[in-house]
Order: structure tokens, then sequence, then C-alpha cells
């Protein structure tokens, strides 16, 4: 049975209730039997707004909805808290009419039967309720589940006040009073947590079992975040990697980390999983064609400040005059700072993450801004990578002199080492 299938039954269930409840109250003259109708009857428009809102929430997603309808869930359960609060407050009205006004109570058989069946017929309603709404993690169907307890328990305080009706004048108004100030607690308990539902509150059970999870499969967790929206939960994680790992690994551990969480956390609808490496900076990933696409994780800064344009050369040693080092990653490279075509500075600097047989160029060429790289040979998977980043590869021949290379920057007579 779907929550849609229980809020037309007991739709149709309250209805009889209800119209049954108002008909011997006003026949023996009882307020708390007619603030029990009214009270039943406000179940069958609180559960029909129930029905209307489950069904808009499980739309699918659209152009105009892109995180779907899950909110009108949220709606229909803070408009059953509203119903709940408006028919309280008319309860202890009624109430209060009766202390001043005075009135007969005419006991009648027909009334108690009805009030005993409503007795069994709400209560068994409000266990269906729960145990759907939370089956399937509908809060507007446990806020209407709710509304139906309360409903038992004032037919409950009813039934108590038509029989001490006969000893004591004002038990029917003191039953009403008692009803009329639970409805309005249910509705300001239930209102409470639909209001947080709406306001994205985080939901640090599901946030718990997310570190749980990322703990178990060793990964750190830097940020996380979680909010709710009608049934369903939707977290953003950003998590620590270490920046040596390629990225098939990293992708590999992010599909797995969100498979496991999805499949073992219902609740959650949509995971953002976003990476932080281990001793990176935040920087701006600008492709070829100079189309921002986003902000990302990428490598710290090192080497002097840019000043212009830089330009990277891969160098056989740390003196200068040894030459251009015929592979792209090296352990020495001069770096080349111009503006107005005019060398502004010129530096030797070591590759800090220099392997033997891991050379880290193009790691060397992120960290230090690098605008365009000279170089006369490099891998495609370094290139691409350079290029993605926004990095100018340009091959020079193998018989160019750095010095000719030189010369073409060196306009001013003021330039010198720095």
């Amino acid at each position: 049975m779907n929550p849609q299938t229980v809020s037309i039954i007991s739709t149709l269930l309250n209805l009889g209730l209800g119209i049954s409840k108002l008909i011997f109250g006003f026949l023996i003259g009882s307020v708390a039997l007619i603030a029990d109708g009214i009270h039943s009857g406000v179940d069958v428009f609180s559960s029909f707004i129930t029905f209307l809102g489950l069904k808009t929430a499980r739309k699918p997603v659209d152009r105009e909805h892109p995180y779907g309808h899950y909110r009108a869930e949220s709606l229909a359960g803070f408009l059953v808290a509203i119903l709940l609060a408006i028919s309280g407050i008319w309860i202890l009205y009624e109430a209060f009419e009766r202390f001043f006004g005075g009135g007969v109570v005419r006991l009648s058989l027909g009334a108690i039967l009805v009030v005993i069946i409503s007795i069994a017929v709400t209560e068994f309603l409000a266990r269906l309720k729960f145990y759907y709404g939370r089956k399937h993690k509908a809060l507007s169907l446990v806020a209407d589940a709710e509304h139906s307890r309360a409903d038992a328990l004032s037919s409950v305080g009813v039934l108590g006040g038509l029989f001490l009706i006969r000893y004591f004048s004002f038990a029917d108004a003191i039953v009403a009073l008692g009803i009329g100030g639970y409805i309005l607690f249910e509705a300001f308990r239930i209102g409470k947590e639909i209001t947080d539902s709406l306001l994205d509150v985080a939901d640090k059970d599901i946030e718990e079992r997310i570190r749980k999870i990322c703990r178990a499969h060793q990964v750190e967790i830097s940020d996380l975040k979680t909010r709710k929206i009608g049934a369903y939960n939707f977290a953003e994680i950003k998590i620590k990697l270490p920046p040596k790992l390629k990225v098939g690994k990293v992708q590999k551990i992010t599909e797995t980390l969100e498979e496991r969480l999805l499949k073992n956390i219902t609740e959650l609808k949509q995971i953002v999983i976003s990476i932080e490496a281990y001793d990176m900076a935040r920087t701006v990933v600008l492709p070829k064609l100079g189309k921002r696409i986003g902000e990302l994780e990428g490598f710290e800064q090192i080497g002097p400040k840019k000043v212009g344009q830089r330009i990277i050369i891969p160098l056989v040693g740390k003196e200068i005059e040894k030459g251009i080092n015929k592979i792209f990653g090296a352990e020495w490279y001069l770096i080349i700072d111009s503006k107005n075509k005019e060398i502004s500075r010129k530096k030797v600097l070591k590759n800090p993450y220099f392997e033997k047989d891991s050379p880290k160029g193009a790691r060397f060429a992120k960290a230090v801004r690098a605008d365009k790289v000279l170089t006369q040979n490099i891998g495609p998977n370094a290139q691409q990578s350079l290029e993605n980043f926004g990095i100018e590869v340009e091959i020079i021949p193998e018989n160019k002199k750095l010095k000719d290379i030189l010369k073409e920057y060196e306009n001013s007579p003021s330039n010198q080492w720095r």
C-alpha cells in the first residue's frame, strides 16, 4: 500500500465519522462531541491535502523544477499543522462558551457507540499512517498520523466526559479544553518539524551515517552539509585526497563512495562530492578558449610573484649556459616574466616536485602560474593537462639556442637577472 492510498482511505473514513459525531453532538448538546466531530472534519480536509501533497511531490524533475517537487509534501504538512491549530483554537473557544454560557447535555447510547467506534477507527488510521509514513519517509503522512492520533485521544476524552457529565456539569467543557490544548500542542510540534524541513535544516543523523561510511572507506571529510527537502535529503561533501593520485583513481574513489552512500542511506536523494587535495590552494581553471568553467582545487603557488606574462623553459642544469633541456620534465627551469615586450624578471628556479622517474613538469608549470611553455619535446598527456589550465605550449626547434629566445624579449637595456 502506498501513502496516497492510505490518504484516500483516511479521507473516506473520517468523513463518515465526522458527520456522525456532529449529528449526535448537536442532538445531545455536547460541545465536546461537536468539537470532536469538527476535529474529524478537519481530518478529512487534512487527509485530502496530504494526498495532493504526496501526489505532487512524486512528479518527476522538469526544466522549471530541476530539484523536483519534494517541497510540495512539506507544504501540505504545513497546511495540516495550520488546520490543527485553527481547530484547536475553535474548540477552546467553544469550551469557554460552555463554561460561561451553560447548557444541558443529554446522554445518548447512540452517541456513546459513535464515540467508541470513532476511537477504534481513528487509532487504526493513526497506526496505518505512521507505518506507511515512516516506511516511505512521507513527512506529510506522518503529520496526518499525528492528527489522527490526536483525534483518537480526543474521542477518549469525550467518552469520559459523557459518563462524568451526570456527576459534574462542567465535565464536558473541561474535556473540550483538554482536547483543544492537546491539538494546539501537536500543531506547534508538527509545524516546527515541517518548518525545519522548509528551511533546509541539516540532518545530523544523516551526517553521522555519511561520516561513518567515509571512515570505513578511509576517506577524510573536510566539509559536509546536508539539507532536507520533503521526504529526501541532499548532501554536499568535500573530501581530501593526496595530490599524487591520478585522475582515474580519483574518479573511481568518488564513484565508489557515491554508490555506497546512496545504497546504504536510502533517505539520500542526491550527493555532490568535491575534491580537496592536500597542500593545494584554490584556483580557477581557464581552458584554451578563455571561458571560465568553474573553480577547482588547483596546485599550490611557488616562486616569485608573476609580473606580466610568464614563460618557462626547461634547462639542462642550474647554469643557463648549459642550454635547453630536450625533455620538458626537468629539475631546473628558466622563468621569464615580460610586460609590454620587455623582460621584467629572469630567474632560474628548481622544480621541487622533480623525481627521476616522475619529473612533474606540468605540475611545476601550474605552480609557478606559467602562461606559456617553450620546450623541444613534451608528452601528449602533459601538453593536454597544461592546455586545460590555459597554459600555451610552443614546441621550439632543437637547433634553437636559448640566447636567441632571450633576444626576442630583451628589448630594454635595463633588463637584468633578478
